[in-house]
């Protein structure tokens, strides 16, 4: 036991309880956006185009809830540990709509619930977990955070596979999913302690903190480049495990042809995607941590043109497509795992003390892009022919370039920011509590500062 404890990151225990909340929370999520389009296509009937807009409108409602939660989650009132326990609230409602839904107003409306639920959920809980570990422990804080969502999701798509078999009624599966809501929000109330810690009054304006955000040139060069990366990730929970069910042959023959793949098979593959990513997360960041942020996106890039390049060519062989559909989704779980702790931490060094949430609901607003774009246009491919579908995946495998492209951008603009502020007189000299590791002038002046 001694030993095991010994291999154990050695953190803060508020990050150990968000790493559970993490947990509970993508359990749920995660079960909920993988069978939803499944179910609401192939068991009540909805076209794909229908149910790609409506999982889409959660990202619309997620950006007034990305918004509002990082407004909340800095607020003296709320602060991380109230948004989080709206976010609770909020997604259990959105869980029993979906069950009692079967037409396509009454599935926006849970959506745009669940949106908001996810919105006020992902600002405050990062800005928790920057709020208490150290800036040379943020990596590994993260990283843990990505193992404890991987086990949520995977435990999820299993559970849900399961479950599935037992049901009578395929959507009362979503029914399943408000206990863990309620469990989720049950954790935070007894076991979370409010990290946010006390501004002066002109620190904790949410309208100023904004303002700053909405100035910080690397900030918005790295949103620029997370547009991709969420887009991706959305890809892959929203459309992938469709495209598999209903387009992958299992053998030759007319590329037009449906194969036979159900639900619970399409569960299973993804279940060793999530099984890769947390077995995969702490070693990835580990062999990365040597880099610079950018470069260690840029790997992730790469990895992410690969896993895509691997899906398309599962529907170009003749034969033995599942083995190298496992292997695509073992490439896109290793480009998953290379992404997100990196993305975390980079914004939490961005980030000033007073603006955490505001700055996490920003990097957060990337997903409601990703959320959005994928399940729209994967949707739109797959209710066409199936060369589109399939060619689909080699465009996105193409549009890699773009970011590859923009990150040297990310650690020039970085150099340039640390360089400039050693160059301003009397910068560095403000309240060490702020925790920067550069800062660079603002027009609002004095205290508006990132690193």
């Amino acid at each position: 036991m001694e030993r095991l404890r010994a291999r154990l990151p050695q953190l803060n225990p508020q990050i150990w309880t968000q790493a559970a909340g993490r947990c509970l929370f993508k359990l749920g999520q995660g079960l909920l956006q993988f069978y939803m389009p499944l179910l609401f296509v192939n068991q009540v009937g909805l076209s794909t185009t229908a149910v790609g807009v409506s999982v889409g409108s959660a990202s619309l409602s997620g950006a007034i809830g990305y918004i509002a939660g990082g407004s909340l989650a800095d607020s003296q009132r709320w602060g991380r540990k109230g948004t989080l326990l709206l976010s609770a609230g909020l997604s259990v409602v959105a869980a029993l709509v979906l069950a009692l839904a079967r037409d396509t107003p009454t599935l926006i409306a849970a959506n745009l619930l669940l949106g908001i639920g996810i919105g006020f959920y992902w600002p405050a809980a990062d800005a928790s977990v920057t709020d208490v570990a150290a800036p040379e422990e943020r990596r590994q804080a993260f990283a843990l955070l990505g193992v404890a969502e991987n086990l949520g999701v995977g435990a999820g798509i299993i559970g849900g596979g399961i479950a599935l078999l037992a049901l009578a009624q395929p959507q009362q599966l979503f029914l399943l999913t408000a206990p863990i809501f309620l469990a989720f929000g049950a954790l935070i109330r007894l076991a979370m302690t409010e990290t946010r810690q006390p501004q002066a009054e002109g620190n904790s304006d949410s309208v100023r903190g904004w303002l700053v955000a909405l100035q910080d040139r690397p900030l918005w060069i790295f949103v620029a480049v997370n547009l991709f990366f969420t887009t991706y990730i959305a890809l892959v929970y929203s459309t992938l495990p469709l495209y598999f069910t209903n387009f992958v042959l299992a053998g030759g023959g007319d590329p037009d042809a449906l194969v036979s793949f159900s639900p619970t098979s399409t569960a299973g593959l993804f279940a060793w995607h999530v099984l890769c990513a947390s077995v995969l997360q702490m070693p990835v960041v580990r062999a990365l941590r040597t880099l610079t942020q950018a470069r260690a996106l840029a790997v992730a890039m790469l990895l992410w043109g690969a896993g895509f390049g691997l899906v398309w060519l599962t529907s170009q062989i003749g034969g033995g497509r599942t083995p190298l559909a496992f292997a695509a989704l073992a490439f896109l779980a290793l480009a998953t795992v290379a992404y997100q702790p990196l993305a975390s931490s980079l914004v939490a060094e961005l980030a000033p003390q007073s603006q955490r949430g505001v700055y996490s609901a920003v990097n957060a607003q990337c997903w409601t892009v990703g959320d959005f774009v994928s399940p729209v246009l994967g949707g739109w491919a797959l209710d066409h022919s199936a060369a589109v579908a399939h060619n689909a995946w080699l465009v996105a495998a193409a549009t890699t370039v773009f970011g590859l492209l923009l990150l040297p951008l990310l650690d020039r603009y970085r150099t340039q920011v640390a360089a400039e502020s050693l160059t301003v007189p009397g910068y560095g000299e403000g309240s060490p509590s702020e925790g920067n590791a550069y800062q660079h002038q603002s027009p609002l002046g004095a205290g508006a500062s990132s690193q």
